[in-house]
Order: C-alpha cells, then sequence, then structure tokens
C-alpha cells in the first residue's frame, strides 16, 4: 500500500514560487501584521463640524459687494421691492435728510413696491398714508400695516420679493436664505453674499438715466 505524503501548503507555494519558505513565511507575517495595525487604528476621522467652514458663512469680505452691484446695475427695475418703513422715516422726518423720500419715489415709480409699516395704532396708519400719498406708484394695497416685527416677515414670505430693505439684523438673518437680495441699513461687517449692508438707505439711490 502506497503512503501518501501531505505536505504543508507553504511547501506547496515555495516550492511553485521561486522564492524560499523563510522569505515566504516572513512576507505573510508582515501583511498580518499590517492587516492588525490599521484595523486597530481604525479610519481617518474628518474635522469636526466647529473646525469646518459653514456652508452659508460668505468666503470674503468682497463677497457682500454682489448685492449692492445688482442694486447699481438697475437689476430691480420692474421688479417686487418689500421696503421697511423705518429705514423711510423716523417718525417726525423723512430720513437722510429728506433724501429718503427721493429713494422711496425713485423705486415706487420704477419697481413694485410694497410699504411694510408697523403701527400701534390708527393715528399712525393715518400718518403713514398721508405722508405717500403724494409719491407716484405707491398703490394703496401695497402699504402694509402690522403691530409686531413677525408682522414683516410674514408680509416678505408671502410677498416673495426680488428686494428687501430693512434695518433688523435678526430679519436679515432669517430671511437670507429665501430671498434674493437683500439690504440692512445700519449693518456693517459681512452677512452673506446676497445682503448689502448700508450706513443709510440713501446709499441704495440709483440714477434712472
Amino acid at each position: 500500500m502506497t503512503r501518501v505524503i501531505r505536505r504543508s501548503f507553504l511547501e506547496e507555494v515555495s516550492e511553485r514560487l521561486p522564492v524560499s519558505t523563510t522569505t515566504l513565511v516572513a512576507l505573510v507575517v508582515g501583511a498580518v501584521s499590517l492587516y492588525f495595525f490599521y484595523r486597530r487604528k481604525g479610519p481617518a476621522q474628518r474635522p469636526s463640524t466647529s473646525a469646518r467652514r459653514p456652508l452659508s458663512a460668505p468666503r470674503d469680505a468682497g463677497e457682500a459687494s454682489d448685492a449692492m452691484t445688482r442694486i447699481k446695475n438697475k437689476a430691480f427695475i420692474g421688479r417686487k421691492i418689500c421696503v421697511v418703513w423705518e429705514v423711510l422715516h423716523d417718525g417726525k422726518n423723512w430720513k437722510a435728510e429728506g433724501k429718503a423720500l427721493d429713494v422711496l419715489r425713485f423705486y415706487a415709480f420704477s419697481s413694485e413696491v410694497y410699504l411694510m409699516c408697523r403701527i400701534c395704532g390708527d393715528d399712525d396708519k393715518k400718518k403713514i398714508l398721508d405722508l405717500v400719498k403724494g409719491v407716484d406708484g405707491i398703490e394703496r394695497h401695497r402699504i402694509l400695516f402690522c403691530t409686531t416685527e413677525k408682522g414683516y416677515e410674514a408680509f416678505t414670505r408671502q410677498i416673495g420679493p426680488n428686494l428687501l430693505v430693512t434695518n433688523n439684523a435678526a430679519q436679515v438673518a432669517f430671511l437670507k436664505r429665501v430671498i434674493d437680495t437683500l439690504v440692512l441699513v445700519g449693518g456693517d461687517g459681512v452677512v452673506g453674499n446676497n445682503v448689502a449692508c448700508v450706513p443709510s438707505v440713501e446709499a441704495i439711490a440709483v440714477d434712472l438715466e
């Protein structure tokens, strides 16, 4: 009876490949060691969210000029514009030494202006209506009244204007994701590439010619 001699796997491989058994064992041990080393180390960790730049964060200060460029290029002629009353009038006089009235006249004549006014009562409402009575282009149904700042947000979301002019930073932060272009009067710094921060409403005056 013929006796079958079984050889190990390493002997079989070493006979077929041009390497010695010792070399082959060293390669196998090295591969196993590397496997356990990387398994113990685990996958590379992503940086924390606090270290990453937010998606909404502006890249640089130059981005803030985009909104003002659109305004100066008359991109909103014939478009819907929401304007908060407080950027135009302080309760006694037109702001910017009276130039706020000129700004209102320009946009009311050239665009579809919605004037949003926060009032305390009927007396305030009557006063505002009297002040804008002679402004060509201001339609009565586009003069909107509310008693809280939340009313401004509701009006703006319902109208969906192409441009919003306001003096409320919180309102800008809330609406800048849904409104194409915003102007923050009295604001400074870089808020976003679709937000222009200006010291006065006079800054958005545009020459129609």
